[in-house]
C-alpha cells in the first residue's frame, strides 16, 4: 500500500478526515508500516502495514504494547468496526 492508501484506510476506520491524518502519522522504525494516532482523549491508534494489515488500539493501549502486538502478528480483522 502507498502512504496515500494507508491514510485513506485510516480515515475510514477512525472516522476522521484524511487531511487530519496527514499530521497524525509516522513511519514505524524497522517495519514497513505507518502508525496513526488521534491526539485527543479517547482517540484510537492504528498501525497499517504495506501489506494492508491493520492493528487497532484504543487510547488505553500505549505505543510500546501496540507495536509489540503488531510485531507478534496480531491484526484487527477489517470486517470489524474499530
Amino acid at each position: 500500500m502507498t502512504k496515500a492508501e494507508k491514510i485513506a484506510l485510516a480515515a475510514r476506520l477512525l472516522e476522521v478526515p484524511a487531511d487530519r491524518l496527514e499530521h497524525c502519522c509516522a513511519p514505524v522504525p524497522g517495519l514497513p508500516a505507518l502508525y496513526f494516532s488521534i491526539p485527543e482523549k479517547g482517540g484510537g491508534s492504528l498501525i497499517i502495514g504495506d501489506d494492508g494489515g491493520v492493528l487497532y488500539a484504543d487510547s488505553s493501549v500505549g505505543y510500546s504494547r501496540h507495536l509489540e502486538a503488531y510485531r507478534q502478528g496480531i491484526r484487527t480483522p477489517l470486517e470489524e468496526n474499530v
